[in-house]
């Protein structure tokens, strides 16, 4: 242990100090040099086919088009193996049914958000297995325009299940194409549902109008299957989206089903700070 001098501070031999400088210039170096980890955005409109059927509303099945909007945002979380992802997934669907005998047409719109984190499995150079939890939520309504005393079915629910990503890379003239396939499963959550006969304009505190769900009166997925293709310096993705939409409960049946076609945009980024240069040494989620 060094005693102080005179003046009552520690002193550092000369060695010591250059020693640790040269030790945090490496440590400085050495974090610059790591690789930059990408994040991932993706915005895309689609148009596709609706049926919707409401017991709440009527007895028939309507049919019609639907146009939509799907925004994905994923990025890497901090970690030793850099194998941990969050994504967020936006969807709005607006379709007009009508009837077998168009008599009457019901307008649908749903918004929803899905949230998960994910463990990377890098199967090999082009293959990827993406699993983790999810959790969603749902807010839309079904409105009739036949119906007087009871035009529009409110859905709200809530819930938490599985997901999981399937990535593969084709290499094509030079080019990287990427298909990927993600499956959605809600498991549990909590859902909104009036009661049978009951009116929207009537709801009062003592009756109960949400309710614990699970497959047995919840069932909902999406499939969504996905090609990117390279073009200049921008890249088109196309989508497919499969959704099926269903609850069961206080013998009220909705069933929502689409098929829906997305056009859109991906691409790999991140900030630059101000007087920071790029290293160049970059990580994507996807290979």
């Amino acid at each position: 242990m060094k005693l102080p001098d005179n003046n009552g501070c520690f002193r550092m031999r000369p060695y010591l100090f250059t020693f640790y400088i040269l030790l945090l210039s490496f440590s400085l170096f050495a974090q610059d040099d790591r690789p930059v980890r990408l994040r991932y955005e993706s915005y895309s409109i689609g148009l596709g086919t609706d049926n919707v059927y409401d017991s709440y509303l009527s007895p028939l099945k309507y049919k019609g088009l639907n146009v939509g909007l799907l925004c994905e945002k994923m990025k890497m979380l901090d970690g030793k193996d850099g194998n941990f992802s969050f994504q967020r997934q936006y969807f709005v669907d607006l379709s007009q049914t009508q009837n077998r005998t168009e008599t009457a047409s019901n307008l649908t719109l749903f918004a929803e958000g899905d949230y998960a984190v994910f463990y990377r499995f890098n199967l090999n150079e082009k293959f990827q297995l993406f699993a983790g939890p999810q959790a969603g939520i749902l807010i839309g309504g079904i409105y009739n325009n036949r119906n007087q005393n009871n035009p529009m079915s409110v859905k709200m629910n809530l819930n938490l299940g599985l997901s999981g990503i399937a990535a593969y890379k084709l290499m094509l003239k030079s080019q990287p194409v990427r298909f990927r396939y993600q499956a959605n499963l809600p498991a549990v959550g909590v859902l909104f549902a009036p009661q049978f006969g009951q009116s929207y304009y009537f709801l009062s505190d003592n009756e109960n109008t949400f309710f614990a769900s699970s497959f047995h009166n919840h069932l909902t997925f999406k499939n969504i299957l996905s090609v990117e293709l390279p073009l200049n310096r921008i890249t088109i993705r196309a989508t497919y989206v499969n959704s099926f939409y269903q609850t069961k409960i206080n013998n009220l049946l909705t069933q929502c089903y689409s098929n829906t076609f997305y056009v859109g945009i991906s691409k790999n980024f991140y900030t630059v700070k101000a007087g920071k240069k790029d290293n160049k040494n970059h990580s994507t989620i996807f290979k």
